[in-house]
């Protein structure tokens, strides 16, 4: 995303062969990249993983996940992060950005704004992300907080790590609350159906 709309640089690209003990972590990855693509309308063919240097992980245009070594090796057996991780990644939804959005005739706190709204979206997918597969917004907030204190400046084309954390935990809560009345309105509708063939 802010390579395409922002003109920020991409991180290279790495050979998986090269990092053999991520194997594990990108296989699961792969797993979970079908089920969120699933609930996008999606498959999990239209998106792809690589491994790239660094300690993010980046969504382009072709729907090509990048996920930096520094990331997996540390956090590759958090399954709640690297769930919330690729949802929020998925969030992005590059097949619907803008075609031809220039970026050169905007002014710096128009970008800003820009992206700070495509964040949360991404934001608000993760949180949904997390209630449909049963893990938990907790290790993605924690996450975001702790970068949040090593930077030397906060970043403004970002929200602050505790709205953004708001964002995530709101989007869980309610997606949490609609599938427990969905699971709800089921179980009553499979009792009707028994009580009637008694």
């Amino acid at each position: 995303m802010s390579v395409l709309l922002f003109g920020k640089r991409a991180p290279k690209r790495v050979d998986r062969r090269k990092h053999p003990k991520l194997g594990k972590s990108l296989k699961k990855l792969e797993y979970v990249k079908d089920q969120i693509s699933e609930l996008l309308g999606r498959t999990g063919e239209e998106l792809s993983l690589e491994l790239c240097e660094g300690k993010n992980a980046f969504i382009n245009r072709d729907g090509q996940i990048s996920f930096g070594v520094e990331l997996l090796e540390r956090h590759g057996g958090d399954d709640d992060l690297m769930v919330a991780v690729l949802g929020h990644e998925i969030g992005h939804q590059p097949w619907t950005w803008p075609e031809h959005l220039d970026p050169r005739g905007m002014t710096k706190a128009k970008l800003d704004a820009i992206y700070r709204e495509e964040e949360a979206k991404a934001d608000r997918f993760a949180g949904l992300v997390l209630a449909e597969l049963g893990a938990k917004p907790d290790a993605l907030c924690e996450f975001l907080r702790a970068h949040e204190a090593f930077e030397a400046r906060k970043p403004s084309d970002y929200y602050p790590a505790e709205t953004r954390a708001q964002i995530i935990r709101s989007a869980f809560q309610r997606r949490g609350r609609a599938l427990e009345l969905k699971k709800r309105d089921l179980l009553g509708n499979a009792r009707a159906t028994l009580r009637e063939l008694r």
